[in-house]
C-alpha cells in the first residue's frame, strides 16, 4: 500500500522555505536571447558540452518538468536514436534501445546494451530502473560505445541520470499535486535544510497512482497498466573541509502494480496456435459435447487481453550511494564511489494471453548488487593533460526463478473424457495432440546466480594547441558469471523429476527424479579502448573523431535447456563517429550533428530452439556479425527572447552480415541475415516549441512537442508482429507567479489519442510454421491533468 503521510509530513516540516535554482544544462533559455551554456560529465569530468567528442543530450531537471517528464522512459522521447519503453515481464523495468543496441531481458542472467548510473552508481538490473524522475538534476544520454570510462554493458551508450545534492546555503522546499482522467493522482514534497556551514540534508518523495486503461476478456479482471508506486530519496551532504566533501543517499522504491496488457493476435493465414485451439475447443464444445474446455476469445479492442491467469507485477527496490571526494595538492582529486542496490520483483504473467494455460507463469527476481569504484584526476603537464584513472569492482547475487502453472483439473478432465475420446475417434486421431500441449504439474525453476567483475582504467586528453586536443583511453575488465541451477516438476507421490534433459550418449546421470547438482562457472577478459581527438574551426565551431571498442558481458541461460548447454560468449561493437557542435547566431542557435558506423562481433540473440526430446526453449545465443551506420542532428533555436524551437532526427541503418540460426540441436544452420533488427526503428523525429510571455499574474509558458518513429519490428525473426509508424503530440500550458512561490498547470499527453504498441512478442516452436502465441502490449491512452506547486524560499 502506497504510504500517505509523506506529504504531511513535509509540509510540517518545511516552515520557511522551491526548488534548487536550474542547473546550467541543455537548451534552457538564458538572458539576452541565448542559449544557457550545457554542463556534461559523460568522460568522467566536468566539461561544457561543446567540448566533450561525444554524441550527448542532455535534459535539466527543469525542462523534464517543463515536457511533463514523469518517468526515466519519457527522456528517450526527443532523443535521436533512442527508445526507452517499459518491459512486458514487468511495467517497472526498463528497456533501453539506443543506436540498435537493445536488452535481452531484464534478469538477473542477462546484461543491457546501455549502462543506466544514477548519480554515478552503475545499476545493473533494469528491473524496478523505471522510476520518477523524482528531484533530478539532468539526464544525459551519451550514445555510441562507452566500454573505456564506464565498462562493459555500455556498447550502445549510457544514462546518466544526476539527482539535486543537498545546498548548503538556504532552507527551500516545495509540494505539488495533480490530478487527471483515469484517477491519476500525485504528490511530490522536496525539503532542503542546511545544518550550519558544512552539512544539509534533502529529502524528496513522490508517489504516483492511475488506474489502469486494460481489461481482461477472460478473467473479468480490471486495470491493466495502471500506476500505483512510490519513491523516496533522503541526502546528505558533508563539506569535511575545504578539500573534503561526502555524499550519501538511500532511496527507496516500490511498485505494486497489474502489469502490461498483452493484448493477443490472431496471426495470418489460419491463425496462431492459440486461435487455432479456440476454434477447435469451440467445435469439441458445440458438436461433441465435451465439457469443461474453455473458451477463447481475441478482442477486438486493443487495450483487451483474453488471459484468465490472475495477474499482479511487483517491485521493490533500495539503495544506498555514497561519493566521497578529496582534493589532493595541486590540482590531483581523488574520488571513492561505493553503493549498494537490493531488488526484489515478483511479476505473474499470462504469456500466451488466453484462457489456455500454456504459460501462465510466475516469474522472481532478486539481486544484491554492490560495487566500488576509486578514481583519481588530475591536470599536468601546465593542466594541459587531463587524465583520469581508476579501479572497478562489482559483485551481484540474487536469482531469477520461475513457476509455470499446471493446467487445471478440468481441463485434464475433459481430455480423459468420453466425448473426447469419440470425437478424436470420429476424426481419425486429429485431436491427439492437443493433451500433450498442457502439463498437468506445475514445472519449477529455481537457480543462484553470482556475477563478478574487476576491472582498471586510465583516460587522458592532451591540449596539443589551445584549439587542438587528442585524448586515448584503456580498460581491463575480468567478468567471472557463475550458476547454480534446478529446474524440475512436482508429481504427486513421486516427488521432484529433473526436466533438465542429459544430451550425453550415453547419458552421464540417469535423471528419473531431482536434478543433479549443476553448478556451472565461466570467466572472460576483455580490453576496452578508446580514441579521440577534437579541433575547434572558430569560436562558435567545434568538430570531433572518436573511435571505441566495447563489450557486454556473456554468460549462462537460465534455465538450463540441457546439462551440457554452454555459455553465450562477450559480444563485442567496435564503433566509429564523426561530429560536430555549433553555436551560432550569438549563441541563439545551438547544432550538434554526426554520423557513426559499427561493426558488431559475436551478437547475442535471444532465440527459440528445440530440444532433442521435442521441447521448445528460449536461449541467448551468439548469433553472428553485423554493421549499424546512421546520424543523428539535434537543433535547439531561441528564435526571439520569449520563443524557442527545438528538433531531433535520428536514422540508424542496421544490418546483419552474417546470423547463424540452429533450431535444432545439432541440426542445420539456418541464414536469417535478411531480417531487420529488432527495436529498433529506421527514422525517428521531433520537433518542440515553446513560448513564454507576461502577464499580471506570472509567466505564462505555452509548449507543445510532436514525435514521429518509423516502423519497428517486435521480434528477432521478423513476422507479423510489428507497429508501424506513428506520431504523438503532448502539450503543456504553466503558470508560474512572479515570486515563483506557486504554479499551475495544465498538460495532455497523446493529444489525438493515438493507438501504437510499444513492444510484443511472438513465441513458437523451432520449425512450426505457425507461431504459437502472439501480442502486443499498447501504448498509454490520452491523458489531461492539472498539476499545483507550491515553494517556499524559491530561487529566482
Amino acid at each position: 500500500m502506497q504510504p500517505r503521510y509523506g506529504l504531511v509530513v513535509l509540509l510540517a516540516a518545511a516552515s520557511a522555505a522551491p526548488a534548487d535554482p536550474p542547473t546550467p544544462g541543455a537548451q534552457s533559455p538564458a538572458a539576452g536571447g541565448q542559449l544557457e551554456e550545457v554542463v556534461v560529465h559523460a568522460r568522467r569530468r566536468e566539461e561544457r558540452l561543446e567540448d566533450a567528442p561525444l554524441a550527448i543530450t542532455v535534459r535539466t531537471g527543469e525542462e523534464l518538468e517543463q515536457e511533463s517528464a514523469v518517468l526515466l522512459e519519457d527522456v528517450g522521447r526527443d532523443v535521436p536514436n533512442v527508445r526507452m519503453v517499459s518491459s512486458p515481464q514487468s511495467v517497472s523495468a526498463l528497456d533501453v534501445t539506443m543506436r540498435g543496441q537493445t536488452v535481452n531481458r531484464s534478469a538477473i542472467m542477462f546484461d543491457p546494451a546501455v549502462g543506466l548510473y544514477i548519480d554515478g552508481l552503475y545499476v545493473a538490473n533494469g528491473q524496478g530502473a523505471m522510476a520518477t524522475l523524482l528531484d533530478v538534476d539532468s539526464v544525459e544520454v551519451v550514445r555510441g560505445s562507452q566500454g573505456t570510462l564506464f565498462g562493459r554493458n555500455n556498447t550502445g551508450g549510457s544514462i546518466l541520470l544526476l539527482t539535486h545534492r543537498p545546498d548548503l546555503q538556504q532552507t527551500s522546499a516545495q509540494v505539488a499535486v495533480s490530478g487527471g482522467d483515469y484517477g491519476a493522482f500525485m504528490d511530490r514534497a522536496i525539503v532542503n535544510v542546511p545544518l550550519g556551514d558544512d552539512f544539509a540534508f534533502r529529502f524528496a518523495y513522490q508517489g504516483n497512482e492511475r488506474r489502469g486503461f486494460g481489461s481482461s476478456v477472460g478473467s473479468g479482471q480490471e486495470d491493466f497498466a495502471n500506476q500505483h508506486r512510490y519513491e523516496a530519496r533522503i541526502g546528505a551532504l558533508w563539506k569535511a573541509g575545504e578539500a573534503t566533501d561526502v555524499y550519501l543517499t538511500y532511496e527507496h522504491f516500490e511498485a505494486n502494480e497489474t502489469g502490461a496488457v498483452l493484448h493477443p493476435l490472431a496471426g495470418p493465414g489460419s491463425g496462431t496456435l492459440v486461435a487455432q485451439l479456440g476454434n477447435t475447443f469451440q467445435l469439441l464444445s458445440t458438436q461433441f459435447g465435451v465439457p469443461g474446455l474453455p473458451t477463447v476469445s481475441l478482442p477486438a479492442n486493443p487495450y483487451q487481453t483474453d488471459g484468465s491467469f490472475p495477474a499482479f507485477d511487483n517491485a521493490r527496490t533500495d539503495t544506498v550511494q555514497f561519493t566521497a571526494t578529496q582534493h589532493l595538492d595541486r590540482g590531483l582529486a581523488m574520488k571513492l564511489i561505493a553503493g549498494f542496490r537490493h531488488l526484489d520483483a515478483s511479476t505473474a504473467l499470462d504469456v500466451d494471453a488466453s484462457t489456455l494455460p500454456l504459460a501462465d507463469t510466475t516469474l522472481f527476481n532478486t539481486s544484491n548488487q554492490k560495487s566500488a569504484e576509486l578514481q583519481l584526476n588530475d591536470k599536468a603537464l601546465d593542466a594541459r593533460l587531463d587524465w583520469v584513472g581508476g579501479l572497478y569492482w562489482f559483485q551481484d547475487n540474487g536469482s531469477a526463478p520461475s513457476i509455470q502453472a499446471a493446467a487445471p483439473p478440468g481441463l485434464l478432465q475433459a481430455f480423459s473424457s468420453p466425448q473426447f475420446a469419440f470425437a478424436n475417434q470420429a476424426t481419425g486421431g486429429a485431436f491427439s495432440f492437443i493433451p500433450s500441449l498442457f502439463s498437468p504439474y506445475p514445472v519449477y525453476e529455481q537457480n543462484a546466480i553470482t556475477n563478478r567483475s574487476i576491472a582498471g582504467y586510465v583516460h587522458g586528453e592532451y591540449q596539443v594547441t589551445p584549439d587542438w586536443a587528442a585524448a586515448v583511453g584503456l580498460r581491463r575488465t575480468e567478468d567471472r558469471r557463475e550458476l547454480s541451477e534446478n529446474s524440475f516438476v512436482n508429481i504427486p507421490g513421486f516427488g521432484e523429476n529433473c526436466t533438465i534433459l542429459d544430451t550425453n550418449n550415453p547419458p552421464t546421470f540417469q535423471i528419473n527424479g531431482p536434478c543433479p547438482p549443476i553448478d556451472k562457472s565461466v570467466s572472460y577478459g576483455f580490453w576496452s579502448w578508446e580514441l579521440s581527438s577534437h579541433y575547434r574551426l572558430s569560436p562558435e565551431l567545434n568538430t570531433y573523431l572518436r573511435i571505441g571498442r566495447s563489450q557486454r558481458s556473456g554468460g549462462w541461460n537460465a534455465p538450463l535447456a540441457t546439462l551440457q548447454d554452454q555459455p553465450f560468449r562477450p559480444e563485442q561493437l567496435t564503433d566509429y563517429e564523426l561530429g560536430m557542435k555549433a553555436d551560432l547566431l550569438g549563441g541563439a542557435l545551438a547544432l550538434n550533428a554526426d554520423v557513426f558506423y559499427g561493426r558488431y562481433d559475436d551478437m547475442q540473440r535471444l532465440l527459440a530452439r528445440l530440444n532433442p526430446d521435442g521441447t521448445p526453449v528460449t536461449l541467448v545465443t551468439n548469433a553472428g556479425r553485423a554493421r549499424i551506420s546512421g546520424a543523428e542532428l539535434e537543433a535547439g533555436w531561441r528564435a526571439t527572447r520569449r520563443l524557442t524551437l527545438a528538433s531531433e532526427f535520428g536514422w540508424t541503418d542496421a544490418r546483419y552480415q552474417t546470423f547463424l540460426y540452429q533450431p535444432l540441436v545439432n541440426g542445420p544452420v539456418e541464414d536469417l541475415s535478411r531480417n531487420e533488427f529488432y527495436q529498433t526503428p529506421r527514422l525517428q523525429g521531433d520537433l518542440s516549441g515553446s513560448y513564454q510571455f507576461s502577464t499580471p499574474l506570472g509567466e505564462l509558458l505555452l509548449r507543445a512537442d510532436y514525435a514521429w518513429q518509423d516502423k519497428v519490428e517486435f521480434n528477432v525473426i521478423n513476422d507479423f508482429n510489428f507497429q508501424p509508424a506513428y506520431a504523438t503530440v503532448n502539450s503543456r500550458i504553466a503558470l508560474d507567479s512572479r515570486s515563483r512561490t506557486w504554479e499551475l498547470a495544465l498538460y495532455g499527453n497523446n493529444l489525438a489519442d493515438k493507438y501504437y504498441a510499444y513492444t510484443g512478442g511472438t513465441l513458437g516452436a523451432p520449425l512450426s510454421p505457425i507461431a504459437t502465441i502472439a501480442w502486443q502490449v499498447p501504448g498509454a491512452r490520452r491523458t489531461f491533468g492539472l498539476e499545483g506547486t507550491y515553494r517556499w524560499n524559491p530561487a529566482h
